[in-house]
């Protein structure tokens, strides 16, 4: 399958929308009520914007590195990557969006797991399984990222303790359905067609995307990726 110009687009504007976002929230917050934040506070929370915005400057200058080998190979790479520092690195670009919701995030993948790919494509599969999972938890809610080896693949999971789906929402959010179908599905996936492009990213490398969820007490979506042999 070819990426096309157009789901490169995509891609980038759906991966800085949320950052984006965050920082334009925070900021409000802060000029609105400058008085009752103490130095301390207010340089947090600086600190907060100025750490998001560099995680979001560098995944913007890598998503356009990444459109220019495809407009010069038009394939994703296999090269080994570490899969562990690279969640840790996205983590930090959701930063702003889990404490405007208190938000718990739990990342019990080891800092060390290898894994064998193209590093853009999983990024931009794991930003928005994350972005998913964070819209999709109520305030005060936790988010659980877990790994675990099945011979030659990792199995992530991604889970939530939030709005959760019915078992016809996850069939048409994983299915090619048209935008009235799509239209059932929960505020915090859009039309879900990010998700089907995880799932073409998925395949691209071999693995499989699903989910397990029940309405009302969270969502679990899972994806395989090669194991490096390292």
């Amino acid at each position: 399958m070819k990426i096309t110009t157009d789901k490169i687009i995509s891609i980038i504007a759906h991966d800085l929308k949320d950052p984006l976002s965050a920082i334009a929230g925070i900021s409000d917050i802060l000029i609105h009520n400058w008085v009752d934040f103490s130095d301390d506070e207010k340089m947090d929370i600086l600190n907060e914007i100025r750490d998001t915005s560099d995680a979001t400057y560098k995944m913007l200058n890598d998503l356009l590195d990444w459109n220019k080998k495809l407009n010069a190979y038009s394939a994703p790479e296999r090269k080994v990557f570490n899969a562990g520092e690279g969640i840790r690195r996205l983590v930090k670009t959701k930063a702003m969006n889990l404490k405007r919701k208190s938000i718990r995030l739990e990342n019990r993948i080891p800092v060390e797991l290898m894994v064998k790919g193209d590093l853009n494509m999983f990024e931009a599969i794991f930003r928005n399984l994350l972005g998913n999972a964070i819209k999709s938890c109520n305030e005060g809610g936790s988010v659980n990222i877990t790994a675990d080896r099945s011979d030659s693949f990792y199995r992530f999971c991604i889970a939530d303790d939030g709005i959760g789906m019915t078992h016809r929402q996850i069939d048409i959010l994983f299915s090619r359905a048209g935008n009235t179908s799509r239209k059932s599905l929960p505020s915090s996936y859009g039309n879900g067609f990010g998700l089907i492009l995880c799932k073409d990213f998925i395949e691209m490398q071999g693995g499989q995307l699903w989910a397990e969820s029940e309405e009302g007490k969270g969502t679990r979506v899972y994806f395989t990726f090669p194991a490096s042999d390292l």
